[in-house]
């Protein structure tokens, strides 16, 4: 008589997905971490104990939980689980008290005093390098990881050895310290990974007393020497750092070789400036389908000012002749009509322009241009494109013809003489809904682009403020 085990197993794994989601999802699954607030010391004040919810579980444990059972059945469900468990993994740097589960807290009787416990906040990230190394047909199953809070130069040594086994995977994301402290036979080793197609560098700032460490200079160079990211098709940098931060001349290094890249995606990140990404660009035209490059200055919250050697650069042309670039939202020192001039762009849904500096001919220039571009395509029957050029403080909606911004200011100049019909707008700096920085909501209003150029013309508002 067949049994459950002559099931074609594709349909096995999707009745065993059924049942780790409904254990995940059981009402006694244990999703979120408790901890006890700091116990009182020799010779201070009685303080009460108390319990608090600390945070979630992570996603990676309670996969782990949730097969816990499917696990010790047999060795083709236990290699089932396996996969099941860790093709996402979430590496991390140890940080607060011990964590708890409810039902210790529940059957425990009351605590009046605590010992200070100390952690090795780097214990785990060695235990997953050890395991990895003693059993690597286990780090044969990862498909995704992501290390978080790994970023010293005695540290990052941890990340290599987690990696080295990891054949497999196919999304890396890593600090950027990688960089600068991996040696050639590290990276070598990963980028040989036949899967993997997404490096993502995120960076932070580090402690003063880091950075001031004379080891934490250390650059191995190893983009200097010949690695091979011709396998990458996505690339994402994210993030400033106040120690040895990625620049233009990493991208340049970069760029020999990743000449397949299909996502170029680089946010919050104020040392890397167009040069860069023009050398991306090229080396990947003929691939390339999404470029998002924001690279956003004090955290995150204002656009950062284009210097004059950036201003130099013109890089319209190399954008309109990519030909599967389907998602743009960039940042240009400048910009002029031929961005938009090439007919047989493969541009969907929003574009996003923002511009360093331009004067207000070549604007409204490239404002019928861009017109122009989408009359073609709603020809062709692409009528979702759209276009938003940012210019200093304010957002130009072209196929709407209106311009979003506050004018509080240009109608105090004028006396209130100039007054413009003006409409509600939930539009921020960038274009998206909500404001950056102190901005208030409400300020921002929308008045049509003939009156504001107008104003601009008669001196009532300035392009660059």
């Amino acid at each position: 008589m067949p049994s459950f085990e002559d099931l074609p197993f594709e349909l096995v794994s999707e009745i065993l997905s059924i049942a780790a989601e409904l254990n995940a999802n059981d009402p006694d699954t244990v999703t979120y971490s408790y901890g006890l607030t700091q116990a009182p010391r020799p010779l201070q004040n009685k303080t009460y104990i108390q319990k608090y919810v600390r945070g979630r579980v992570p996603t990676d444990v309670l996969r782990w939980n949730s097969v816990d059972a499917i696990r010790q059945v047999n060795a083709r469900w236990h290699h089932w689980a396996l996969s099941h468990a860790l093709k996402e993994l979430y590496i991390r740097r140890w940080q607060g008290g011990e964590t708890w589960m409810k039902r210790n807290f529940d059957n425990s009787p009351a605590v009046t005093h605590l010992p200070v416990v100390y952690q090795n906040p780097y214990k785990s990230v060695r235990c997953t390098a050890k395991l990895f190394h003693d059993y690597p047909w286990l780090a044969q199953h990862v498909r995704k990881i992501w290390f978080n809070g790994i970023y010293r130069f005695d540290t990052i040594g941890n990340v290599f050895d987690i990696l080295e086994n990891c054949i497999n995977v196919r999304t890396v994301t890593i600090p950027w310290t990688a960089l600068r402290y991996g040696d050639l036979k590290d990276w070598g080793n990963v980028l040989s990974f036949p899967r993997l197609t997404s490096l993502e560098l995120l960076a932070v700032p580090l402690k003063s007393q880091v950075c001031a460490m004379p080891k934490s200079q250390v650059d191995t160079t190893v983009l200097q020497r010949s690695l091979n990211f011709h396998n990458l098709r996505r690339l994402k940098i994210f993030g400033d750092s106040n120690l040895q931060p990625i620049t233009d001349d990493d991208l340049v290094f970069m760029s020999h070789t990743a000449t397949n890249l299909e996502e170029i995606l680089i946010t919050n990140v104020s040392t890397i400036t167009a040069r860069g990404i023009a050398s991306l660009i090229s080396a990947s035209r003929n691939t390339l389908k999404l470029l998002e490059f924001i690279p956003l200055a004090k955290g995150g919250f204002e656009p950062s000012q284009s210097t004059a050697q950036e201003e130099d650069l013109h890089i319209c042309n190399l954008l309109a002749s990519c030909p599967r670039l389907q998602d743009l939202a960039v940042t240009l020192p400048s910009a002029c009509p031929d961005l938009f001039t090439s007919p047989t762009v493969d541009w969907h849904e929003t574009v996003r322009i923002r511009v360093g500096s331009t004067g207000v001919d070549n604007l409204e220039a490239l404002l019928e241009s861009a017109r122009t571009l989408l009359e073609q395509h709603r020809r062709r029957g692409n009528d979702g494109l759209d276009i938003e050029i940012a210019v200093g403080p304010y957002i130009f909606e072209t196929k709407a013809r209106l311009v979003h911004g506050s004018y509080k200011e240009a109608k105090i100049v004028s006396e209130m003489q100039w007054a413009p019909i003006e409409l509600p707008s939930v539009k921020g700096p960038y274009g998206y809904t909500g404001l950056y920085g102190g901005g208030m909501k409400g300020e921002w209003s929308c008045i049509s682009e003939r009156d504001f150029l107008e104003a601009v013309r008669s001196g009532l508002v300035h392009l660059d403020s």
